[in-house]
């Protein structure tokens, strides 16, 4: 899969079991959970088994998953998740709730995007 370097930020895939410890962590959030709509168990618990859920479509090959790194600090501070809907390829964003507010989203998120609509297409839909 495909590193991204922006000017503050290092975007890095992850296996599917790395994936699941960081979205782990993030989900147990309570700030960045209460914004999630597909999360419906704001729970530890729940924000645990999101987690999992993650990971086993990660392996599958159903979804992506790509770390957010501080490049200062060398802090993981969020994950862009890539997977398909009915209505095409859905990314989504998850930042920490202390870095919200420093367009961290559109920085990280911009070259990922770029990159899977190049890559990804109607006629070729693996994420893997």
């Amino acid at each position: 899969m495909q590193r991204f370097d922006t000017e503050r930020f290092i975007v890095i895939p992850l296996s599917g079991h790395e994936a699941r410890n960081l979205v782990g962590v993030l989900l147990q959030d309570e700030a960045l959970a209460s914004r999630i709509d597909w999360m419906e168990d704001k729970s530890q618990d729940g924000a645990l088994r999101e987690a999992f859920g993650i990971e086993l479509r990660c392996n599958a090959g159903q979804a992506r998953v790509w770390s957010i790194i501080e490049r200062a600090r060398r802090l993981q501070i969020g994950a862009i998740l890539a997977s398909h809907s009915l209505e095409g390829l859905d990314v989504e964003v998850l930042v920490a709730s202390p870095f919200w507010d420093q367009d961290v989203s559109d920085e990280a998120g911009a070259p990922v995007i770029d990159w899977l609509q190049r890559h990804i297409s109607e006629a070729n839909p693996a994420l893997a």
